[in-house]
């Protein structure tokens, strides 16, 4: 499912169908903030790979490339911000927190037709945004076209257990300069930046109700106990708990 999204109406509710909805690389000439998220949202930028599980809104500033995936059954709301809006958070994306005032300031934005009253309502919507908490600057990306290949395919596909010097053939390099390339590209060894995209998008899973066997599987682990032993490191308490608190869980195990 594709949806347009006409920035001229400062803001738009979308509800995803049962295919969910992609939209493919794009930019805006406006800030864009897309909050109010009941299931996971995607957003790829040249730079990062964004997972944001529900309650939390993405911050996308003005002139930034960027590729959104939204889950089926999403509940969402897109709105604009004029480019020159003072927002501390404008040079970058960011995952973050949506405290409940913010939420009900964007559901009433629409109302404001009279410019002077709009922008006092989108610069509080704004200090509200800037003081949130838990801000997430996302996955780091590798800027070389065949290691982002890698990273796309494996966001595509989490559950892809090739190993290193398999992209490396792949990719027609040296298992040395792939290792040493993706370090410098990311900042993090490749090992790692996998388990942390299977772990956050295992996040975003279990706080949309997915049960527990079932992402660990969807995620790339070959056995539960695998799993919650890596969760509970990354996260500091097991997978189970995480969905207790977070969303609904189905499966008795882990």
């Amino acid at each position: 499912m594709s949806i347009d999204l006409d920035p001229l109406l400062d803001s738009v509710d979308i509800l995803t169908t049962s295919e969910g909805a992609h939209w493919p690389a794009h930019v805006h000439d406006d800030h864009e903030l897309l909050s109010a998220i009941t299931r996971t949202v995607t957003v790829i930028t040249p730079e990062a790979v964004f997972i944001a599980p529900r309650g939390t809104s993405i911050w996308i500033p003005a002139g930034v490339v960027h590729e959104v995936t939204a889950a089926p059954g999403n509940s969402m709301r897109c709105t604009w911000f004029e480019p020159d809006a003072d927002a501390g958070l404008s040079g970058r994306v960011m995952v973050t927190t949506v405290p409940p005032l913010l939420d009900d300031v964007l559901a009433q934005l629409s109302r404001y037709t009279e410019p002077a009253r709009r922008a006092r309502a989108e610069a509080f919507a704004l200090d509200l945004l800037g003081d949130a908490r838990d801000a997430d600057a996302g996955l780091p990306t590798p800027a070389s076209s065949w290691l982002r290949a890698v990273t796309d395919a494996l966001v595509a596909e989490p559950a892809d257990r090739r190993t290193v010097d398999a992209w490396a053939v792949l990719s027609s390099v040296s298992v040395r300069t792939f290792t040493r390339q993706f370090l410098v590209e990311t900042g993090m060894p490749f090992s790692r930046w996998r388990s942390e995209l299977r772990l956050r998008l295992a996040m975003s899973m279990l706080a949309n109700g997915t049960d527990v066997g079932r992402t660990a599987r969807t995620v790339g682990f070959e056995s539960l106990a695998a799993f919650s032993a890596a969760f509970r490191r990354r996260v500091g308490v097991s997978p189970r708990a995480f969905a207790r608190t977070y969303g609904s869980v189905t499966d008795s195990r882990a």
